[in-house]
């Protein structure tokens, strides 16, 4: 008989070893990631995990407990196993801070066991079938009053557009509701409906989408891994954007990036509201050649050819409507800037008070924190009535959402005041704020940023 080994276990300054030839950039080195202190070795699954590899790398010698848990089917963990390299020893006592902030992570992970016994990861299908219907509603009121009176009333054609723009702003909530698969339990299904809402109806690819989202919560906020605000060099966001953007002109900077470093971003709170209205077709644009160039975010050829092909029908039908049901070249750009203005509006509003004008944290500091402190500390509720859920697709309740990403968004109201409970309990930061205040918050930001902008141009140049 074959005798059973014991699992290694490494010790922790073997795994700073391990993980310091990564950061020096030694090509040989392996990539480790910790669950549940056991170690697993991700070198040759980095650019196969179907969540996009940006997202792991971000988490390459750090525990990856707690996103793990919060971003996977149960089905995972089989997958997981295939990577186990052994065990971690056990980290030694904290310091008091460090402590506090490690036991209000233990609560939030007894209250997701908890909520998941009760049924709250449980998504009401009337709901979800009554948001779908409703917002395709939209797209059929739209469409049907350019098609009956948008070749004789430039009114008409305002008001068409305006409610297109706000049909796909409607589709891009339920795209993240079924991109976090919180409707089905066969994620298969969630996807579907992701390529059917995200791509066909509003433009943008599941893929795209994937690879950036994924990223941003496992590491929100975070200077340097979350592309949610990396927006240089239309927009800079806090000191770290700032430092890291001049900085980078020492090496004989071009005429153009000389030119927004002292004339643009300086003042980028005057243009803000301007840039916003470019937003949706930015992102358009950058979904459609993302798929076409990057192909599906799991590899699949499959995946791949649905994507492309719901996209050209997207543009492709959104073309023709604008075309064929106007009665000059004039309402035809009229519809095509309303709509998407309306959508880039929005949609932005919305992301820039999820998160905008909150901390942001550096990799250092971020590895010395628990994950669902960050979550915490990093976002921003807003307290608003239920047409200003229906309005923010219920990203209102962010901190909710990010501590509980797969939760269905008609459970997140219901279980904020424990969250907030939790938070007060352990002193962990919470931020609600009502639509204006949080607004202004943003651009105060945006002006403390812009300040700086000013005072690094002058020292560069």
């Amino acid at each position: 008989m074959m005798e059973s080994r014991e699992p290694q276990t490494f010790t922790r300054k073997e795994f700073e070893k391990m993980n310091q030839m990564v950061k020096d950039g030694d090509k040989e080195a392996k990539k480790f990631i910790v669950i549940d202190n056991k170690l697993y070795d991700v070198t040759d699954f980095v650019e196969d995990h179907p969540g996009g590899q940006d997202v792991l790398l971000t988490h390459v010698g750090k525990d990856a407990s707690d996103v793990f848990h919060a971003m996977h089917p149960d089905s995972a963990y089989e997958m997981l196993g295939n990577y186990y390299a052994g065990d971690l020893e056990p980290e030694l006592a904290k310091d008091d801070n460090v402590a506090n902030s490690a036991k209000f992570a233990a609560e939030i992970r007894d209250l997701r066991d908890k909520l998941k016994k009760e049924g709250y990861f449980h998504s009401s299908k009337l709901f979800y079938a009554y948001k779908v219907l409703s917002t395709l509603a939209l797209c059929a009121t739209g469409l049907g009053l350019l098609y009956a009176y948008g070749r004789t009333s430039t009114l008409a054609v305002v008001v068409s557009a305006f409610i297109i723009g706000i049909f796909w702003q409607q589709c891009g909530w339920l795209a993240h509701d079924f991109g976090h698969h919180q409707c089905f339990d066969d994620r298969k299904w969630n996807d579907v409906l992701v390529i059917f809402l995200g791509n066909f109806c509003q433009g943008f690819s599941l893929s795209w989408w994937k690879n950036k989202h994924n990223t941003h919560h496992a590491s929100t906020n975070v200077h340097g891994q979350d592309p949610d605000i990396d927006t240089a060099p239309i927009l800079l966001w806090d000191e770290y954007a700032s430092a890291a953007y001049y900085g980078a002109l020492d090496d004989e900077p071009t005429m153009v990036s000389r030119f927004i470093a002292e004339n643009v971003l300086p003042y980028q709170t005057r243009y803000y509201f301007f840039v916003l209205a470019f937003a949706r077709f930015s992102w358009a644009l950058q979904s459609f050649m993302y798929s076409f160039n990057q192909g599906a975010i799991n590899k699949s050829a499959a995946l791949n050819m649905y994507e492309r092909i719901s996209l050209v029908l997207h543009w492709s039908i959104f073309g023709y409507a604008t075309i064929a049901w106007n009665s000059s070249i004039y309402n035809m750009i009229l519809f095509f800037m309303i709509s998407q203005a309306t959508t880039g509006y929005t949609l932005a509003l919305v992301f820039a008070l999820n998160h905008n004008g909150m901390p942001v944290i550096s990799e250092e500091k971020a590895e010395k924190m628990e994950f669902f402190e960050i979550q915490v500390v990093t976002g921003r509720d807003v307290t608003l009535s239920p047409l200003g859920d229906w309005f923010m697709g219920g990203l209102n309740y962010q901190i909710e959402h990010h501590v509980f990403p797969n939760m269905p968004r008609h459970n997140l109201p219901k279980v904020k005041p424990m969250v907030k409970a939790l938070c007060k309990k352990y002193d962990i930061y919470y931020h609600d704020t009502g639509f204006i205040k949080g607004s202004l918050e943003v651009l105060q930001t945006l002006d403390v940023a812009s300040k700086l902008s000013l005072q690094l141009s002058k020292k560069a140049f």
